[in-house]
């Protein structure tokens, strides 16, 4: 392997982890080990973990745009995580998971959450619950295709659609049931939440 695929394959191993867990849950054995070489390697294309995270910073994944409607949008946000994992692009709701236990202040670390992945749908009365099931749908779709690897299938062609498919139609279910006028995005097209 030539220096520069060395180099990327660091960089590539560093920003899946940062982008998964956050920086201060990373360590730099760790990337040496997911990418295959001596934390020595990685010490000496980065020099240090500080410029380890620098170098391969986490690019967030775009966010949906404000006036997605929902119908469909099951599908769609189920599809766009299997292309994140098959991208080794970082996964915003796996990382939310590691980030939150760390964070200093839970309530605000709460708030956050909620306005940066759930901003987009209505949170009041019932709708509130719905939101929070589909937060929950999602989180767990990223721990099991990211930290344990499941629905992973080389040899199964059809896997993805299949998953996209019925997995989709699960968060579609919450979704319907939010209170919103069909047609649009989760507040008629005005959010400006980015959303999962």
């Amino acid at each position: 392997m030539s220096a520069t695929e060395t180099r990327e394959r660091v960089l590539r191993s560093a920003r899946r982890l940062f982008g998964e867990r956050g920086y201060a849950s990373v360590t730099i054995r760790e990337v040496a080990g997911v990418a295959g070489v001596s934390p020595a390697m990685v010490m000496k294309i980065a020099g240090s973990k500080e410029q380890l995270h620098a170098l391969a910073r986490p690019a967030e994944p775009a966010p949906l745009l404000p006036d997605t409607p929902l119908e469909g949008m099951g599908e769609l946000l189920v599809r766009r995580m299997l292309t994140r994992r098959d991208e080794e692009a970082a996964e915003p709701w796996l990382r939310a998971l590691y980030l939150f236990p760390q964070a200093p202040d839970r309530e605000t670390a709460l708030a956050d959450f909620r306005q940066r992945f759930l901003g987009r749908f209505p949170s009041e009365g019932e709708d509130r619950r719905h939101v929070e099931q589909l937060a929950c749908l999602m989180i767990g779709l990223a721990a099991g295709v990211r930290t344990f690897g499941l629905l992973e299938g080389a040899d199964d062609e059809g896997l993805e659609d299949a998953v996209v498919r019925e997995y989709g139609a699960l968060v579609q279910a919450v979704l319907d049931r939010l209170d919103v006028p069909r047609g649009t995005g989760a507040d008629g097209g005005t959010a400006v939440g980015k959303g999962p």
